[in-house]
């Protein structure tokens, strides 16, 4: 399917409204395709607390019962929460310290946290972990990490430690998923633990001359990894997990080197994966094993996928101008925009994209996509 056409938003007022909100009407890509804006929220107005939420006897007690599954998570600077599909700010709180937050709960962690605690959305108080370090969520999966980067601990929802890892170098790059957790260190080292907390790999792939692990990802069914290794000859690896084996099924060195952390992600279904390079996002075909590139200004700062439709988005930022790209599968852009924002957030759900600017969220809906 190729999508013709322009894709353009039109912006007046401030800058820091969100570029949905200042659609005139909905912008069409081709005969079929069009981003259609269907509400923007303030922040700031209409947020409640989702403990009174789930106390009032009316309608929207029904409606907070699985909070869990229904609310998107945000994160916009110092201020965090949790907002509905239908466009209602459930809870904001600002804070000037780091946020952990997902679904399943949340985490203020000072710069020297001592015995943080992890809430639920509404408030309730989950656990609280004994000694030092910053709590990080992954859905419902909890994690410590401990002071000086070399360490990391799994905890269960009861608050027991599931496992422990400890390293001469520090992480560099981390990522997990319903089979396991998978980690990169700066010595090069990669490491592979399942969900029961077994090591089921660690290895140093090397090919470089300065080993280093600087994107990791772990599919869902934890049959995947791709990892962005090394600098100086860096390359991007697929590998294939089988039961308790593990191969090295393709592997592309590239032209220049990414010198940070960078993001990495596999779709839902495990099809595709994301890497962030060196001034581009490498879309990996994993049923193929065949690696694309798309030019993207700035940093990766999120990319939302589409997993039975063929467009998706990625939100980049260089300063403090962020590009919003749509992309036609594999690579083919089929148009992008900027925008000024000190913070910006995209989730895409399907064909519904949350966008997020400073102060404001806005539903835009594809329509129109296979």
């Amino acid at each position: 399917m190729n999508i013709k056409g322009n894709f353009k938003f039109i912006l007046i007022g401030s800058t820091v409204f969100l570029i949905a909100y200042l659609f005139v009407a909905a912008i069409p890509l081709g005969s079929d395709i069009n981003f259609e804006p269907v509400w923007t929220i303030e922040i700031s107005q209409d947020s409640q607390d989702l403990k009174d939420l789930q106390n009032l006897e009316s309608p929207i007690e029904n409606k907070q019962i699985s909070i869990a599954a229904t609310s998107e998570t945000f994160i916009l600077g110092d201020t965090f929460g949790y907002f509905s599909p239908d466009g209602t700010i459930l809870k904001s709180t600002q804070t000037k310290d780091l946020i952990a937050a997902s679904s399943f709960g949340w985490s203020i962690n000072p710069q020297e946290a001592v015995n943080p605690i992890l809430y639920s959305p509404i408030g309730e108080k989950i656990l609280s972990i004994t000694g030092e370090g910053n709590i990080h969520i992954d859905e419902d999966r909890i994690y410590l990490f401990r002071p000086g980067g070399d360490g990391v601990s799994q905890y269960s929802k009861e608050g027991k430690i599931l496992w422990s890892r400890e390293h001469i170098a520090p992480i560099t790059a981390f990522n997990s998923s319903k089979a396991g957790t998978i980690i990169g260190y700066a010595d090069g080292k990669l490491m592979y633990i399942t969900k029961e907390g077994t090591t089921l790999f660690s290895i140093y792939p090397g090919g470089s001359n300065y080993q280093i692990i600087l994107g990791v990802a772990l599919s869902d069914d934890g049959k995947q990894i791709i990892c962005l290794s090394g600098i100086e000859k860096q390359r991007i690896l697929v590998i294939s997990i089988t039961g308790n084996q593990h191969k090295i099924v393709h592997h592309e060195y590239l032209e220049t080197d990414a010198r940070k952390n960078c993001f990495a992600h596999f779709t839902p279904n495990g099809n595709f994966a994301f890497v962030e390079v060196s001034g581009a996002l490498a879309i990996i075909d994993c049923k193929k094993n065949e690696i694309y590139t798309v030019a993207v200004a700035g940093e990766i700062v999120s990319v939302g996928e589409d997993p039975v439709g063929s467009l998706f988005t990625v939100l980049s930022k260089h300063d403090s101008i962020y590009t919003l790209t749509a992309i036609e599968r594999p690579n083919r852009i089929a148009g992008k925009t900027t925008f000024t924002a000190k913070n910006a957030f995209l989730i895409q759900r399907a064909n519904t994209i949350y966008l997020g600017t400073d102060s404001k969220i806005s539903r835009i809906n594809i329509r129109g996509t296979k």
